[in-house]
C-alpha cells in the first residue's frame, strides 16, 4: 500500500445559464469517495437560477464565484488562479463525472510524480466515445477532451488561456504538452459524460481549424502552419463528404 497522502484535486467548472444541467455536474464531485476535491464553481453572472441551484448545493468542499467576466476562458482562468489542487480538471456544466470511484481509482496508491498529464476516455450521452491521444494528429486537431483529462498544477505557473480564442482555446496546452514531450499517462477508464449542449457543439469546424491554425502561430513557423490547416479543411471535406454518401 502505498501511504502518501493522494494529492488534492481541484475540479473547475465555469458556467452562465446553465440551470438546466448543474445539479448533475456538482453532484457527480459531491460524490466522489476516498479522495480530498475541491470544487470550484466560475459562474458568469447568470440570471436563470444557477446562483440557487449553486447554493442548495454549498458544501465544505465546494467554492464558487458569480462575476461577469470575458468568456469561458477567462472563467477558467479564473478558476486556475483560484485552484488549490495538484491536478486540475474542467468539468462543464453540462458533464458529470461517470462514477463516485472516477477520482480514487485515479489518484489513489498510483505513483504519478513523473506525469504532467492524465487521460482517460469521455463518453457523450448519446453513446459516441471519445479516447484520447496524443501524436502527430495533435498537430491537427484538439484530441484531448479537457473534460478527462488531469493537468499538473505546475503546467499553469506560466500560463494562461488566451481570450481572444472562443472555442478552442485548450487546444493550445495540449499541443504544447505534444510539441515539449511532457509525459502523459493514458488510462483506459471513463471519466466523465458529456452533455451534448456544449459550445464546441455549436460552433462551425471551419472556424475551429482557423483558431487551431492561429494558436500554432505562437509556436511554429508559417509554411508548417499552413500545411496543417489545409490538411485539417482536407479531413472536414473528406467528412462532410462521407456524411452525403
Amino acid at each position: 500500500m502505498n501511504n502518501t497522502r493522494a494529492p488534492l484535486i481541484s475540479v473547475i467548472t465555469v458556467v452562465r445559464n446553465g440551470a438546466a444541467t448543474l445539479a448533475t455536474t456538482l453532484a457527480s464531485v459531491h460524490m466522489q469517495r476516498q479522495i480530498d476535491v475541491e470544487h470550484l464553481v466560475i459562474d458568469g453572472a447568470s440570471t436563470d437560477g444557477t446562483i440557487d441551484i449553486i447554493k442548495a448545493n454549498e458544501s465544505e468542499q465546494l467554492r464558487w464565484i458569480s462575476e461577469p467576466d470575458h468568456g469561458i476562458y477567462d472563467a477558467m482562468n479564473k478558476g486556475i488562479s483560484l485552484a488549490r489542487g495538484e491536478w486540475l480538471l474542467f468539468l462543464g456544466a453540462d458533464d458529470a463525472l461517470a462514477d463516485q470511484m472516477v477520482l480514487a481509482d485515479i489518484f489513489m496508491d498510483r505513483d504519478l510524480l513523473e506525469y504532467d498529464l492524465v487521460c482517460g476516455r469521455s463518453n457523450y450521452e448519446d453513446g459516441r466515445e471519445c479516447s484520447p491521444r496524443l501524436d502527430w494528429r495533435t498537430m491537427i486537431f484538439n484530441t484531448i477532451h479537457h473534460q478527462a483529462a488531469f493537468y499538473r498544477r505546475r503546467l499553469f505557473d506560466r500560463f494562461r488561456y488566451r481570450l481572444d480564442i472562443p472555442v478552442v482555446a485548450d487546444y493550445e496546452m495540449n499541443f504544447l504538452i505534444y510539441r515539449q514531450h511532457q509525459l502523459v499517462l493514458f488510462l483506459d477508464r471513463e471519466i466523465a459524460i458529456s452533455g451534448k449542449h456544449g459550445v464546441s457543439h455549436t460552433c462551425s469546424q471551419s472556424a475551429v481549424q482557423i483558431s487551431m491554425f492561429r494558436i500554432r502561430s505562437r509556436h511554429m513557423n508559417t509554411l508548417l502552419n499552413t500545411a496543417l490547416l489545409i490538411i485539417g479543411f482536407a479531413n472536414l471535406a473528406i467528412t462532410r463528404l462521407r456524411g452525403v454518401f
